[in-house]
Parts: structure tokens; sequence; C-alpha cells
């Protein structure tokens, strides 16, 4: 039971962090729809990513695929691009800027995966392999805390736009991601996808970075 409060306090931070980043600049009502939407998104991408990846774990039964409480097991990589997709589809239908809308759910993000690791960690007994995504995670968080108020003075960043932090923590978190998954022999499917996440993200930095920024 414990280790579903776990997961439950990691869900209920991710929405507050989420609201406060938000704030400033949405409706909070539709703050409010959206994060909810997101991690929907998350969980049940997140859900079938797992049971399609490692097809046959549940197919004894149907409900198992349901039944999260006595039947663990979550897909990070589907769970992001769950997320990724219902917020490309919120901001698309809202009219907003995608990549300054997602560069406010990078922190909020990496607090409910970590969560998610703890929880995953306890219940490996302690598992060394888990503790390095956990410290992989604290220090993503640490190095987007630190780009949030750098970035923009960077010579060689041109365009000061946002979405700098997203995409550059996208690329090296992504690329340690892949490593790690080909050390531990994990899924070839999470691999691929870790390597694409990453390149992906750092051709879009580069992209951005010589867009000439607009001043008012």
């Amino acid at each position: 039971m414990s280790l579903g409060i776990i997961r439950i306090v990691g869900m209920l931070i991710f929405l507050y962090l989420l609201w406060r980043n938000l704030r400033d600049s949405y409706d909070d009502q539709k703050i409010i729809s959206y994060s909810w939407l997101a991690l929907l998104g998350f969980l049940v991408f997140g859900r079938l990513g797992y049971g399609l990846i490692n097809w046959g774990i549940w197919n004894n039964d149907l409900t198992d695929w349901l039944a999260v409480w006595n039947k663990p097991g979550t897909s990070y990589m589907s769970g992001y691009l769950g997320l990724v997709l219902i917020s490309w589809l919120y901001a698309k239908k809202q009219q907003w800027k995608f990549l300054n809308f997602m560069e406010d759910l990078v922190k909020p993000f990496l607090a409910l995966i970590s969560f998610m690791m703890i929880d995953e960690w306890v219940r490996s007994k302690f598992s060394w392999e888990v503790l390095i995504y956990i410290l992989m995670m604290v220090l993503i968080y640490i190095l987007s805390n630190w780009l949030m108020g750098k970035y923009r003075s960077f010579v060689w960043y041109k365009s000061g736009k946002k979405g700098f932090v997203l995409l550059s923590t996208n690329f090296l978190f992504f690329l340690v991601l892949a490593f790690v998954f080909g050390v531990f022999g994990d899924s070839l499917v999470n691999l691929i996808l870790a390597s694409v996440i990453s390149l992906i993200s750092i051709v879009g930095l580069f992209i951005l970075g010589g867009v000439k920024h607009e001043r008012k």
C-alpha cells in the first residue's frame, strides 16, 4: 500500500508544479483540464506500451491490463510519448506555442518520473540499476534548473527562444538513457525510441538556435 502512496504523491506534485509553472501564462481552468489529460495520457500510454513491449505478460486475463494495483508495469518511454502527444493536441486546440508550453513541463515531469522510479526502487528491493535511473533524474533536474536562468546568455544560442531547456535536456537525458539501455540489455524498442528522441532533440535545438529572435 505504501508503494501506491509514493506514486500518488508524485502525481499530486506533478499536478501542483504544472499549475504553478503555467498559471501566469494560461487560464486556470484550461491548465487544470490539461494537467489531468496529460497525466492520464502518460499513465494510459505507459501501461499500453509496457504491455505491448512485453507482449504476453498479461495475456492470460485481459483485466490484468487494468490491474495496476497488483500487476505493476509502466513503460516510461511510451508514457512520455503519450504525454507529448496529448500536449501537442491540446496546445494546437488552444493555439498555444508548443515549445514554450512544453518547456514549462520539464521540471514537473521529471518530478513525476522521479517519484515513480523511487517506487520501482522500493519494489525491486533497492536495485542499484534502478538507483542509476533515479540519480539520472536528479542530475537532469538540477541541470534543467540551472539552464532555465542561463541559456539566453549563451553566445552561440542566437535566437534566445524558449524551448532550449526542453530540447537540451531531452537530448542529454535520452542519449544517456539509450546508453544505459544498451549496457543493461533493455528492450530494443526502448533503445531505438531513446536514440530517436535524442537525435530529434539535438536537431531541433540547432534549428531553434539559428532562428533569429524577434524583438518587440
